[in-house]
């Protein structure tokens, strides 16, 4: 895919999220003006940059979308709620033959229907309109087009000197106005292409005069150039409007005089020029200016291989610097320690430079389960509030991505088991409408991400029943009742009565939980039967670089992330006392169990007398590990262990330290789930 298009697809993408959730959102809490012209010209930006590449079929749809979208504007038809579900279909219709023209694909037979069903639809919504009678789609635009007054417009292009290094391509910018209206007269401005001695091929150094007769607003022309704006000087006015054809020639910067060329190729005559140049002091609406480049700050899209790149490249930094310093130690040399220093302080903040990158807000993704909500509530006859609590808290992209299938998979259980019927609410002495809440908060350098709903809950005795028969426990069992709410994880586990589309087919819930560990994190559930379920997943703010605690046990060293450590502590011979054979230790009159970690990994003896624990909180639970000794604060580069050693209970990977030793970084979440088992 060039780079031209995928600008398109990113551009498109982020118009039809932004209708989809500004449809959902006038669902919840009605409309404006404001609001309604904003789907507007995010329907007329599709229509207008597909044109540009000559995606006939998007043009047509989203035109007669757009042209409903305008009356709706205009007040002469009302948004009702009806209509609302018909824009999400054609928001829906128009991603698919989006992604129908990037694949370079015609549409079959289904996608046809639809397309006929919904243009149909469209028209017969239109006031005045009749439904369809088997005309061509680019017939009836231009119909509907020769019914607008249309306006003879000027347009005068320059290109900036570095246009060609954008990747755009004119022609096709050039070739959009055929689809706006009547081009009239196009001619190159050549005159400042220097000698072949002093041309630089990269650089542009042409422009374009054009004429042409177009029923489009100036807006609507303008937006032509919307991918290009910061890269092209474009001046736009009507061919009648001496004032701005004067102001054209007298800014002009051509080697060769403007007024000249314009005469010459029968743009204008000579008397055309004759009146003074009058100053319009509204002049900048109907007029594209050059940028103040030096005070404008860019927005600029990055392809995310690009950061994951420089990502990479940091963490080799990371590691390399690690070996500088513990170099510089060894030797005892000042001037190479204080230097090594401050480059760790620099890769330090280039690192949360590049990290910050890629951190976005998790509402901007996950508004759109508010349509997946509604839907599926609509499909099984329900009413669910569903509402969106910490949209603003930041994740890493890569993260929002990968969570994004299973929150909506445990969205989609909470609506279909969890929430019951309207008359089944009513009847348990709950409100009509069921209440589904999405959160999301930090904590302790993790983001936690709750789905909780009012429901039915979990019935412990069928999971159990099932559970027994499916043979995932023995009857003689001795679980906890988060345990067994825990047991819906297991594969093949459902107490659906009936399969659905919508989910109970007994798969999905042990995908969820594999796909959440894959990206360190965990899953759990809280359910109370008759009052509701409470689904809690946490997850690592990155996957790329920690900020770690580097410790030994035995002859192994290992890496604690130190967001999870909340204090070291010497254990002592007080503390041994108290233990009695036991692993737990009496702290601040808080009971606080202990993991042996020699002893769990089978290390091999200790190679210092003092010992050590580090008391590790993850969630609502607290631990104390046991280790040999403590190097302090070490910041890791994560890396993966290999098909081999990737199911290691207890480790999630490993670090290369500055010695060139390896590091295996702990898995706190899995640690304290073989404790919190042991203790129960």
């Amino acid at each position: 895919m060039t780079e031209e298009l995928e600008l398109f697809c990113e551009d498109a993408d982020e118009q039809l999220t932004f209708m989809e959730n500004a449809l959902i959102q006038m669902q919840e809490e009605g409309s404006n003006e404001e609001s309604i012209g904003a789907l507007f010209r995010a329907m007329h930006t599709i229509k207008g940059t597909a044109g540009m590449f000559g995606f006939d079929d998007v043009v047509g749809f989203a035109h007669v979308a757009e042209s409903l979208l305008s009356e709706v504007r205009e007040g002469k038809v009302e948004l009702s709620e009806n209509l609302i579900d018909t824009f999400l279909s054609a928001k829906d219709h128009t991603q698919k033959l989006v992604d129908l023209a990037l694949e370079n694909k015609q549409m079959d037979e289904e996608t046809k229907n639809t397309n006929d069903s919904l243009l149909n639809v469209l028209r017969l919504l239109l006031p005045g309109a009749k439904a369809s009678t088997g005309v061509d789609d680019e017939t009836t635009i231009e119909a509907e087009e020769e019914v607008d007054v249309e306006t003879l417009w000027h347009v005068s292009i320059r290109l900036n000197p570095r246009f060609f290094p954008t990747g755009m391509d004119i022609i096709n910018i050039l070739d959009f106005f055929k689809i706006l209206g009547t081009v009239e007269k196009l001619i190159p401005i050549t005159c400042n292409i220097p000698n072949l001695k002093d041309l630089n091929p990269l650089e542009a150094y042409i422009g374009f005069e054009l004429r042409f007769l177009s029923a489009s607003t100036y807006d609507e022309i303008k937006e032509v150039f919307e991918f290009v704006e910061d890269d092209v000087n474009v001046h736009i006015f009507k061919s009648d409007d001496k004032d701005k054809l004067q102001k054209l020639v007298a800014d002009s910067e051509d080697k060769i005089s403007l007024k000249d060329i314009l005469i010459e190729h029968n743009f204008y005559k000579i008397d055309d020029f004759a009146q003074e140049l009058v100053k319009d002091d509204n002049e900048n609406i109907e007029q594209t200016t050059k940028k103040d480049i030096q005070n404008k700050s860019f927005s600029l899209r990055v392809d995310s291989g690009k950061i994951d790149q420089l990502i990479n490249q940091i963490s080799e930094m990371v590691i390399a610097n690690a070996k500088i310093s513990g170099r510089a130690d060894m030797l005892d040399d000042t001037d190479l320690s204080e230097s090594a220093t401050i480059m760790s302080d620099m890769l330090e903040e280039i690192r949360s430079g590049v990290m910050n990158m890629r951190m976005v807000q998790v509402g901007d993704s996950f508004n759109k389960f508010k349509r997946i909500v509604n839907d599926v509530a609509k499909k099984l006859d329900k009413d669910i509030s569903f509402s969106i609590i910490g949209g603003d808290t930041e994740l890493d992209k890569m993260v929002v991505e990968k969570i994004s299938d299973p929150i909506m998979h445990m969205l989609r259980n909470s609506i279909d088991h969890g929430i019951e019927m309207p008359d089944e609410r009513v009847a348990s002495d709950k409100p009509r409408q069921g209440k589904v809440t999405l959160s999301t908060y930090p904590d302790a350098g993790m983001i936690v991400i709750e789905i909780r709903d009012d429901g039915r809950g979990l019935s412990k005795v069928k999971i159990l029943e099932k559970a027994i028969a499916n043979g995932i426990i023995n009857e003689n069992h001795n679980l906890s009742d988060k345990e067994i709410n825990n047991l819906i994880f297991s594969a093949g586990l459902s107490t659906a009565k009936e399969v659905s589309d919508i989910s109970g087919r007994g798969v999905g819930m042990d995908v969820v939980k594999r796909n959440i560990e894959d990206l360190r994190g965990t899953v759990e559930i809280d359910s109370v039967e008759g009052k509701g379920s409470l689904f809690t997943i946490r997850l690592p703010l990155t996957l790329a670089i920690i900020d770690g605690f580097l410790v030994q046990s035995g002859n192994t060293k290992y890496i604690i992330p130190l967001e999870m450590i909340q204090e070291c502590i010497e254990l002592d011979a007080n503390f041994k006392n108290q233990m009695k054979d036991n692993e737990y230790i009496n702290l601040r009159d808080s009971i606080l169990p202990l993991l042996d970690i020699r002893s769990y990994f089978k290390e091999g003896a200790s190679q210092t007398n003092r010992e050590n624990v580090l008391v590790v909180r993850y969630g609502d639970y607290k631990m104390g590990m046991m280790v040999d000794e403590l190097f302090g604060e070490f910041q890791t580069v994560i890396k993966p262990l290999g098909s081999i050693f990737k199911n290691i209970p207890g480790i999630s990977g490993g670090t290369i330290l500055g010695s060139g030793e390896i590091a295996l970084i702990f898995d706190i979440p899995k640690l304290m789930e073989y404790k919190i088992k042991e203790i129960y």
